[in-house]
């Protein structure tokens, strides 16, 4: 089953946003608003840059994100909230136009491919609460995990190792190692080989 979604809106962050402007939480509260921005300018520039290098490197260097060695991250692909609880391991691809949700852990293993536009989400808003709040869950991807264009897994899912997502499929629920799942919401379809061997980005 999904992890159980929390909000995003603990009580002490409520609370720090009620400390006088002029105190140092208060400062530091305020400079949030202007540096979430421009981390979040930074993000898409980074995206733009030419090479796969160039891009990896600035995303482990300046934002400390977690990529294993061979990993790639293709131009166009947007980061949402922070990316330090982002971890992609060895040799896994992301592929353009990809959304990435760092606003709770996103956890994706070694040798992954994620397809054209797909949306990998940690964060939602809550449909029926009264305030429309926002709640999350972390998402894991195990290792060799396909996951194809336009796909979009949801906050507080597990895919298990080996497991394939369809073209356009909607994953609400844990997918077992080496099911294939399709449609919305994304139901078994099928299974895979269990001796995968493959090695996506190197």
């Amino acid at each position: 089953m999904p992890q159980a979604r929390v909000p995003l809106s603990s009580a002490a962050w409520q609370e720090d946003a009620k400390w006088p402007v002029f105190s140092l939480k208060g400062m530091l509260w305020k400079a949030k608003g202007f540096v979430r921005p421009l981390r979040d300018f930074a993000l898409r520039l980074t995206g733009c840059l030419p090479t796969n290098i160039l891009r990896v490197t600035c995303y482990r260097a300046i934002f400390g994100m977690k990529l294993g060695k061979g990993a790639k991250i293709e131009a166009g692909c947007l980061i949402l909230g922070g990316p330090r609880r982002i971890t992609i391991g060895e040799g896994s691809v992301i592929n353009r136009g990809v959304v990435l949700d760092g606003r709770f852990p996103l956890t994706i293993g070694a040798n992954v491919s994620v397809s054209f536009q797909s949306v990998i989400l940690t964060l939602e808003h809550d449909l029926q609460a009264a305030d429309f709040r926002a709640v999350g869950a972390p998402v894991a991807i195990a290792d060799r995990v396909f996951i194809g264009a336009r796909a979009i897994v949801l906050p507080g899912v597990s895919i298990g190792e080996g497991a394939a997502v369809a073209a356009g499929a909607v994953v609400t629920r844990d997918v077992e190692p080496y099911a294939i799942v399709s449609g919305v919401p994304a139901k078994p379809t099928g299974t895979r080989p269990r001796n995968l061997t493959y090695m996506t980005g190197f």
